[in-house]
């Protein structure tokens, strides 16, 4: 069905929401606005490589040929046919009312685990952000989140729901100004979140400081394995042999393991006790096996493209 405006320039309206048009809409709903007394379509930010791309987007998923005007703080789409879809469709409101805005229908609905995935990109483009912390005095990394933060109480309940479905768990935090924070708990579900969001993403800096953390030597030797016998069993045998020096000089120098005595407590009973998942790769190594019965693939898969 084409849509005609006031400036004569149509667009192609599809039911369909693609992959495409699911991120447009997270993007829309964190960092732009319908505006409510003119045939107008705003996107916020004052990275105009960015909203380059969410234009090509809505020329390319609409089949249109609509101008980009960009002012150094946003661009703004004249298209009444455009805002009449993103508004009676897709359920966004007119003005910028960005603590009512919620998730569209479509979107909420969907079991499309690629239109999900794309969506929760759009709205880390718009009001996303990694956040991490080094120990005081120390170069050990102690946290990584990726965060999710806006006004929208309802907008944030409902992302934490669809990452849900994609395996990822996130608290939410409020903060002192009033909004509502979600981020991913704890190592496993950043990675989890950085495999399946990230590479989606538009925002470059925010992308880079992602790479850079997540990719990084520190942060793959944040996981861990349980101490069950096999385990013990494992490092017994470096003991035997005599290579637990030889583990603490590992290529990758963590800044855990600080004598020779946490090598051999993991040969101890421990009802609670676990391993990084480095050193378990480690002695594998040194002891020519297979790690891949020692540590969960996913956190195999991870640990061996960091270290390779």
């Amino acid at each position: 069905m084409k849509l005609r405006g006031r400036s004569g320039r149509a667009i192609t309206f599809k039911k369909d929401v693609t992959p495409q048009i699911a991120q447009l809409l997270g993007f829309i709903i964190t960092d732009g606005s319908l505006t409510s007394t003119e045939p107008r379509v705003s996107l916020g930010q004052n990275d105009e490589g960015l909203l380059l791309k969410y234009w090509r987007i809505i020329n390319e998923e609409y089949n249109s040929n609509l101008n980009f005007n960009f002012d150094g703080k946003e661009t703004k789409i004249l298209s009444s046919p455009l805002r009449y879809i993103l508004h009676k469709y897709y359920k966004i409101p007119l003005g910028k009312k960005v603590r009512i805005v919620e998730t569209p229908p479509q979107i909420l609905t969907s079991d499309n685990n690629d239109i999900l995935r794309h969506f929760v990109a759009g709205l880390f483009d718009g009001d996303g952000y990694l956040q991490y912390y080094y120990l005081k005095n120390k170069p050990i990394l102690d946290h990584a989140h990726f965060c999710i933060s806006t006004s929208s109480h309802q907008l944030i309940i409902q992302a934490v729901k669809l990452l849900e479905k994609l395996g990822i768990q996130c608290p939410i935090s409020k903060r002192n100004d009033g909004r509502l924070t979600l981020q991913t708990a704890g190592f496993l579900n950043t990675l989890k979140f950085y495999e399946q969001i990230i590479s989606l993403i538009f925002h470059k800096e925010r992308k880079e400081i992602s790479n850079k953390i997540i990719l990084g030597e520190d942060f793959a030797g944040k996981f861990n394995v349980p101490l069950n016998p096999d385990l013990k069993n494992l490092f017994k045998e470096i003991r035997n042999r005599k290579l637990d020096k030889e583990l603490l000089d590992i290529e990758i120098r963590y800044k855990y393991v600080r004598s020779l005595r946490s090598v051999e407590s993991w040969t101890y009973p421990s009802k609670h006790g676990k391993v990084r998942s480095v050193y378990v790769y480690a002695a594998c190594k040194l002891l020519d096996k297979n790690p891949k019965d020692y540590i969960p693939a996913h956190q195999l898969n991870f640990i061996e493209n960091v270290l390779t």
